[in-house]
């Protein structure tokens, strides 16, 4: 998200307004391009956060990196464990390099 949406979003919350669901890590708000990526994998959690494809799909392959039967619903809770550190790490992950890009946006040169 760029500086000029950013500051619209933050004009919509102030109205009171509702913000139309936006992509978690990035803003895209388009609709057509938002889809519910399940933060802990289909088979372990319904906890869903909305993200934009090309977001979704950076996410999703760090997850895919462990094999299906390490991510399944079989899977040892130590298992759980680790493919959870790994999908809140690689959400994390875009999120810091948004808001880095955001704040170098907003730095003014003096």
């Amino acid at each position: 998200m760029n500086k000029n949406a950013y500051e619209k979003y933050l004009k919509r919350q102030k109205k009171g307004g509702k913000p139309p669901i936006a992509c978690a890590v990035c803003g895209e708000d388009n609709k057509a391009l938002i889809e519910m990526h399940h933060v802990d994998g289909r088979n372990n959690s319904d906890w869903e956060k909305p993200l934009c494809l090309n977001c979704h799909k950076k996410i999703t392959s760090e997850q895919n990196r462990l094999g299906p039967k390490v991510r399944s619903k079989e899977a040892s809770l130590q298992n759980k464990r680790a493919f959870n550190i790994i999908s809140i790490g690689a959400l994390l992950r875009e999120l810091g390099d948004r808001l880095i890009s955001l704040g170098m946006e907003m730095t003014v040169s003096v």
